[in-house]
């Protein structure tokens, strides 16, 4: 079993949701968490004078297939939004 992050900017939580959803995926994960970085990251005055943007996180457990086609879908749909996918193998205890 393997899992995918999926990192994106705050604002982008409800269409990711809506997203999953219609994809078939009713199962997964969602953390709130901040991007630290560099003024260039950064967009509003709020988020300069704090060095933080917020952001989310979705955490899925799928197959590698399903992760590939998760992945590639949201890439797809979601072109141009910043959004970061990452993934990794984990075993269940």
């Amino acid at each position: 079993m393997n899992a995918i992050d999926i990192y994106f900017e705050i604002i982008y939580k409800d269409t990711l949701v809506d997203f999953l959803l219609t994809q078939g995926y009713n199962d997964f994960y969602f953390f709130s968490c901040n991007r630290y970085g560099a003024g260039a990251f950064l967009k509003s005055a709020h988020e300069q004078v704090s060095a933080r943007a917020d952001f989310g996180v979705f955490k899925l457990f799928l197959n590698q297939e399903n992760i590939i086609s998760l992945s590639s879908s949201i890439k797809q749909e979601l072109h141009g939004k910043n959004i970061k996918m990452y993934t990794y193998g984990v075993s269940e205890l």
